[in-house]
């Protein structure tokens, strides 16, 4: 009868035991899970977010100094200042193609994409008005160059800020998102944690309890009764 006993409060110690192993186990699978989110939410905060509005801003700035470069080569009387004029030109072009493909690889939200399509559409009509404004400004017709540039150059300029600024802004927003999202995940990692030590030190507390009453269980002798 006493080794039945005995062997119950083993069982009862084994499964406390069994139980604070798989609940650890659980626990350190849901965190090594949790982490990999975060780690990959924050490195798209930077990589698809953070970049991306930095690039978009270059962009703008290249477009800003084109528009200058078109009023002074319009103001240039020298062939050789209109073709460095246009050279820099050429180049701020090279460089807003490049920081524009480089964008297209990042992750794209579905209104980012309608958006880049509108820029794309905008930065053609912007090129090729700048096109017939460089031949006419080069062929010495100041003049219709002039009326070019207000008529459609401008317009155009003004049309492919409209999408660049809803990219810029979409940055802003989703990243927020991002933020957001990880900083609840990290929430949920503190308070796994402390249900975790929580579950951990009642689990030790019934152990405990068990193995103390075991012990006494052992050390408990029946007593000798003496008939007279």
């Amino acid at each position: 009868m006493k080794r039945i006993i005995k062997d119950k409060e083993r069982q009862k110690i084994a499964l406390a035991l069994c139980a604070v192993f798989v609940i650890i186990i659980v626990a350190n699978w849901w965190v090594s899970c949790s982490m990999t989110q975060v780690s990959s939410q924050f490195a798209s905060v930077y990589h698809d977010r953070l970049v991306p509005a930095l690039d978009i801003a270059a962009m703008q700035e290249r477009y800003y100094q084109n528009r200058m470069l078109l009023e002074e080569h319009l103001q240039e009387e020298d062939p050789v200042q209109e073709q460095r004029i246009e050279e820099s030109l050429q180049q701020h072009i090279r460089e807003i193609d490049s920081l524009s493909a480089k964008y297209e690889a990042t992750y794209l939200t579905n209104q980012e994409t309608k958006d880049l399509e509108q820029y794309k559409h905008a930065v053609k009509r912007l090129t090729a008005a700048q096109a017939r404004f460089i031949e006419l400004s080069s062929g010495d017709n100041k003049s219709a160059a002039a009326d070019l540039y207000e008529a459609e150059v401008v317009p155009a300029f003004n049309q492919l800020l409209m999408p660049m600024h809803a990219l810029s802004k979409l940055q802003q927003d989703v990243g927020h998102e991002l933020y957001a999202s990880a900083e609840r995940q990290l929430h949920s990692l503190k308070m796994l944690a402390s249900l975790v030590v929580a579950c951990a030190v009642i689990l030790a507390l019934l152990v405990g309890v068990l193995l103390q009453t075991n012990r006494h269980k052992i050390r408990i002798k029946p007593q000798q009764f003496h008939l007279n």
